[in-house]
């Protein structure tokens, strides 16, 4: 009996010896993988917040907004606020709106982080979500002001990492978008270029 007992742990001692180093090789890699595309994701926060604040400020207006635009998913963002009208619109439509929708999402976020410093800006973590997302946690605080949340929602898109939607003190601005914009199509009799001009012109 003991040498049945020394036999079965002396068989658990040598799987723990070979079978962890085999665990640590086949998930390592996927952990650093992970690492490395919450750090990128924090690397694509900054350069869209950098661009915001240069914009905001008067900067020159056309490179700001190219950046801005590359880092979002345009064509996923246009989808879930167009909702239907999505489906009917022209191909030239739903390109006008990706635009349109961009130039408003890099405006608003020039109003709100125009004034964010690295003093008074802080990247409070990372999260990855179930389906795939990364979620980027920030916040910024002004003077006489309570911080502002601002978390990011990022996923992959064309290849790359792109922001999926973004949450100001918890408020969707996709979502925040979309329920405008239903009113506004409403309104316009559902004319794709009508709202186009309106997101143009800072009305949405």
């Amino acid at each position: 009996m003991t040498a049945r007992l020394w036999s079965h742990t002396s068989w658990a001692a040598l799987t723990r010896l070979f079978l962890v180093p085999l665990l640590l090789a086949i998930y390592a890699p996927s952990l650093s993988e992970a690492a490395d595309e919450q750090s990128g994701a924090v690397e694509l926060i900054e350069t869209v917040r950098q661009a915001a604040i240069v914009l905001g400020h008067g900067g020159p207006a056309e490179p700001q907004l190219r950046s801005i635009s590359a880092a979002f998913d345009g064509r996923g963002i246009a989808q879930a606020v167009l909702g239907t009208h999505w489906r009917n619109a022209s191909a030239d439509d739903r390109a006008a709106v990706v635009d349109a929708l961009l130039y408003a999402i890099a405006h608003r976020l020039a109003d709100r982080l125009e004034r964010t410093r690295d003093t008074n800006f802080a990247v409070l973590g990372t999260r990855a979500l179930a389906n795939g997302d990364i979620l980027v946690r920030s916040e910024f605080r002004r003077p006489l002001h309570r911080p502002t949340s601002v978390e990011w929602r990022v996923r992959h898109c064309r290849g790359k990492l792109c922001i999926g939607d973004v949450f100001i003190d918890g408020g969707s601005v996709t979502v925040q978008q979309r329920d405008r914009i239903a009113q506004m199509l409403a309104g316009n009799g559902g004319s794709i270029p009508a709202l186009v001009v309106d997101l143009r012109k800072g009305r949405v």
